[in-house]
C-alpha cells in the first residue's frame, strides 16, 4: 500500500515501515528497518566505524551477527527518547538536521516563495505549543458533534466515512492503489480495521504479558474517553466494552501471514455484492459520505472480516459504536492536540515499545512537517542532501544488480527454461526510480494558518484525503512516488514493475560516492537487491511481465519453487527472538526470501565490479579482504539493540524478522559468505541444507 503522509513519521522512525508497496497485501517494509541515534560516521570514517564495532572473540561462522555488531553492541545504550538504537541512526539524525536548519530558516524570516513560506508556517505553528495547549480538546468539537448523532450502525459507518478526511479510520481501512488483475487502473481496497493495538495477536494471546498489555489498554482507552468528555464512570464502562468488541472483531480477523496473501486478498465485487457480504449495510451512502460516491468496483481483502463486523457491529448498541468512535478520534489525533492529551497517549505508546521519553518537540513538528507536507519538504531536501555524482552512482549499482540476478538465473535447479525466460524477460521491464520524483506535488491548495496548527493539519489531511479518493477507477499515474524523497526507506511496486530508492536511504554509510564499493555494494547493493527481490518472493512472483496478478508459472516449477520457500520458513522458525518467543517464518517470508535473494545478487555485483576494477577494489585495511568489507557492511546495517516490549511488538505485527536474523538468515545461505569467511559446512553459518531460492 501507499506509504501516506500520515504514515511518514513511522517511517522515518522504523526504517523500513512502508515498503514494498503491495497491491492488495499489507506493507512490507524495507530491508534496512530501524535506525539509530548513533551519529553516521563521514565516508573517510567509515572503516574505523566498522572495525570499532566487530567483536573479534566472535568466530563469524559461529554468529555473524555478534562478530559483525558485538563490539557496538556492548557500548551502545537505547535512548530514553527511541524504543531501539542501531549503528546507522545518524542517517536519520542528519536527515532531522538538515529539515530543522531549512524548517527553522523559513518561519524565521517571511519568504517570497510561497512553498517556503507555507513549510515555515506550518512547523512554527507545530511549535507554537501555548497555542496548542490553549485550544486543548475543542479541535475535536465538529467531529464529536458528528459522532453524537450516531443512531445505529449504518449511521456509525456513514459517519465514519466522513471522518476519515481527519485521519482516523474506524471499523476498517481503506487505500486506494492498482487493480492486481489491471493494473494501469486504480482500484478501491478495502481490508480489516477497528483495532487499537498493533495486531490481532495482541488480544488474543493468553500469556501474562499480554494479558498486562490489554489491561494498560483499556486504561489508555478510558483515559481518551474521558478527554473527549465522558464521565470517569461512564469512560470505565465503555472502555471495558470497547476492548471486548475490539477483542470479538481480532477473533474476526486474518492473521499477518495470511495478510500477505496477494491471491486471497484479492476479492473484486460491487457494491450490491458487498452489501449481500454485510446483510444490514448499505454501502453506497457509507462511499458517498467518504468522497468515494463514483466508485463502482471494490476490492474487499477480507470478507470474512466484513460479515464478522457486521453481525457484531449490528448487535451492538448505538451508545459503544459512538464510544469506540469517540475513543479512537481522540487517540489517533492526540499527537497534534494539547500536551497533556499528547503525554497521556504516548504513555500507552511507551507500553508497546518501551520508549521512555518523547523526542523534543523540534523533531516531533519536523516529522509532523514532512508528514503534512512531504513532496514539498522532499523538494527542498534533495537540494541539500543528494547533489553531485550520488545518483549517477547508485543508478549504476542499481543496473549491476539487476545484471546480476538475471545471470543467477541460469544457476537455480528448480527453474526450468520457459520460466526462466520468462523471469528474464520481468526482470528487463523493472523501472528504477532514484532520489525523487521528476514531478513535484502541488500543495497550493493546503490552508495554513501560522496561529491555528490544527487547522492547518486539517487542510492537509483533508487534501490528501480527497486526492486519493478522487485516484479510485482513474487511471494509474506511473510518475507517481509513494514515499517522499528524505525516507530512510524503498520500496518494490509490483504491479507498476519499480524499484524506489529515495534520496534518504542513499546516504553515508550506506551509500556515498567517496567510500569503498565494497561497502556500498553491501550496505546499499543488498537493499536493491532485496527490493529487486521481491518482485520475485514468495507473492512478487505471482506477477507478470506487465504487472499482472496471473499464473504464469509452470506447474511443477511452481511445487518446487513452494518447497524452496517453505526451506526458509522452516529456517526462520527455529529462531528465538525472546525467551520461548520464536520468529513466524511464513508471517516474514517475503521479507526473507528478499534478503537472502538480495544479498546474492548484490554480492555477485560487487564481484563483477571488482574484476573490472582491479586497483580501486584492493582493500584499504590489510586486515580484511574485500569480499569480508562486503558483508561486514551488510551485517553492520543491522547492528541494534531494542527494549524487550519492540521486539514483542514486532513479532507480532511485523512482517520482518528481527534484525540479527536478517544477517545471520541472509549470510547462511549465501556461498560467497562462506568462503569469505572459510566457514565449513555444518557450521551455523553454513548449514549442510541451505535453501536455494534466488
Amino acid at each position: 500500500m501507499r506509504a501516506s503522509p500520515d504514515r511518514v513519521l513511522l517511517c522515518m522512525l522504523i526504517l523500513g515501515a512502508c515498503s514494498p508497496k503491495p497491491t492488495v497485501a499489507p506493507e512490507q517494509p524495507t530491508p534496512a528497518d530501524e535506525t539509530s541515534n548513533q551519529p553516521a560516521a563521514p565516508a573517510t570514517d567509515a572503516l574505523a566505524a566498522m572495525r570499532a564495532a566487530i567483536d573479534e572473540r566472535v568466530d563469524p561462522c559461529q554468529d555473524f551477527y555478534q562478530y559483525a555488531c558485538g563490539a557496538w553492541i556492548e557500548r551502545a545504550e537505547i535512548p530514553a527518547d527511541r524504543p531501539l538504537t542501531t549503528m546507522t541512526m545518524g542517517i536519520l539524525d542528519d536527515t532531522e538536521a538538515h529539515l530543522k536548519d531549512m524548517l527553522e530558516q523559513a518561519a524565521a524570516r517571511p519568504a517570497d516563495d510561497d512553498r517556503e513560506r507555507k513549510l515555515g508556517d506550518y512547523y512554527a505553528a507545530c511549535m507554537d505549543e501555548a497555542a496548542i495547549d490553549a485550544a486543548g480538546a475543542r479541535p475535536l468539537a465538529p467531529a464529536l458533534a458528528k459522532i453524537a448523532t450516531v443512531k445505529s450502525l449504518q449511521s456509525a459507518l456513514e459517519v465514519a466515512a466522513e471522518l476519515s478526511a481527519w485521519g482516523p479510520e474506524l471499523f476498517y481501512a481503506v487505500d486506494i492503489g492498482p487493480d492486481a488483475k489491471d493494473p494501469k487502473t486504480n482500484l478501491l481496497h478495502v481490508s480489516q480495521g477497528g483495532l487499537g493495538l498493533p495486531s490481532r495477536e495482541f488480544y488474543l494471546r493468553a500469556d501474562e504479558d499480554s494479558k498486562k498489555v490489554l489491561r494498560a489498554y483499556e486504561a489508555h482507552v478510558a483515559a481518551m474517553l474521558r478527554i473527549a468528555g465522558d464521565a470517569p464512570d461512564d469512560a470505565a464502562r465503555w472502555a471495558a466494552q470497547i476492548v471486548a468488541l475490539e477483542t470479538v472483531l481480532a477473533e474476526g480477523s486474518a492473521p499477518l501471514d495470511q495478510l500477505r496473501d496477494t491471491e486471497k486478498t484479492y476479492n473484486k465485487m460491487g457494491v450490491k455484492a458487498l452489501n449481500k457480504l454485510t446483510p444490514g449495510i448499505k454501502w453506497r451512502p457509507v462511499l458517498e459520505r467518504g468522497g468515494l460516491g463514483h466508485v463502482e468496483a471494490i476490492n474487499v481483502q477480507t470478507p470474512s472480516y466484513f460479515t464478522a463486523m457486521a453481525k457484531h457491529l449490528r448487535t451492538r448498541d448505538a451508545g459503544l459504536l459512538r464510544a469506540a468512535m469517540r475513543f479512537h478520534l481522540v487517540a489517533q489525533l492526540a499527537p497534534q492536540l494539547a500536551r497533556e492529551i499528547d503525554q497521556q497517549a504516548f504513555a500507552f505508546t511507551s507500553t508497546l515499545t518501551g520508549q521512555r521519553e518523547q523526542r523534543a518537540r523540534w523533531s516531533r513538528c519536523v516529522n509532523d512537517t514532512s508528514a503534512a507536507l512531504p513532496e514539498l519538504v522532499g523538494f527542498y531536501y534533495v537540494e541539500r542532501a543528494f547533489a553531485g555524482e550520488s545518483k549517477r552512482v547508485a543508478t549504476e549499482m542499481i543496473v549491476a544488480v539487476e545484471k546480476a540476478f538475471e545471470a543467477g538465473l541460469d544457476a537455480l535447479p528448480w527453474m526450468d527454461d520457459e520460466t526462466r525466460a520468462r523471469a528474464r524477460a520481468k526482470a528487463a521491464k523493472l523501472v528504477n526510480k532514484v532520489g525523487y520524483p521528476d514531478r513535484w506535488r502541488d500543495y497550493s491548495a493546503v490552508q495554513v494558518v501560522r496561529d491555528d496548527y490544527f487547522a492547518s493539519f486539517r487542510s492537509a489531511r483533508a487534501l490528501d484525503a480527497a486526492r486519493e479518493r478522487a485516484k479510485a477507477g482513474q487511471p494509474v499515474d506511473p510518475d507517481e512516488w509513494h514515499m517522499a524523497p528524505f525516507m530512510l526507506n524503498a520500496y518494490a511496486n509490483p504491479t507498476g514493475l519499480e524499484m524506489v530508492f529515495p534520496a534518504g536511504i542513499l546516504q553515508p554509510p550506506i551509500f556515498s560516492v567517496d567510500q569503498h564499493m565494497a561497502l556500498n555494494f553491501g550496505s546499499s547493493g543488498s537493499i536493491m537487491g532485496h527490493e529487486l527481490t521481491h518482485h520475485f518472493d514468495d507473492q512478487g512472483r505471482k506477477f507478470d511481465a506487465q504487472g499482472t496478478m496471473q499464473d504464469w508459472w509452470a506447474d511443477e516449477v511452481q511445487g518446487r519453487f513452494d518447497e524452496t520457500a517453505r526451506c526458509v520458513a522452516e529456517a526462520y522458525n527455529a529462531y528465538e527472538a525472546l525467551p520461548g518467543q520464536f520468529v513466524n517464518g511464513q508471517q516474514t517470508l517475503g521479507e526473507n526470501i528478499a534478503d537472502i535473494g538480495g544479498l546474492k545478487a548484490a554480492y555477485v555485483a560487487f564481484e563483477t565490479w571488482a574484476a573490472a576494477h582491479p586497483d580501486e577494489a584492493a582493500s584499504p585495511d590489510p586486515s580484511l579482504t574485500p569480499e569480508q568489507l562486503f558483508f561486514l557492511a551488510f551485517g553492520q546495517t543491522w547492528c541494534g539493540k531494542s527494549s524487550p516490549a519492540l521486539v514483542k511488538m514486532r513479532l507480532l505485527g511485523d512482517v520482518h524478522a528481527p534484525r540479527q536474523f536478517r544477517a545471520n538468515g541472509s549470510v547462511a545461505f549465501n556461498p560467497g559468505f562462506w568462503a569469505a569467511f572459510s566457514c565449513a559446512e555444518g557450521t551455523p553459518m553454513h548449514p549442510a541444507d541451505a535453501c536455494v531460492v534466488w
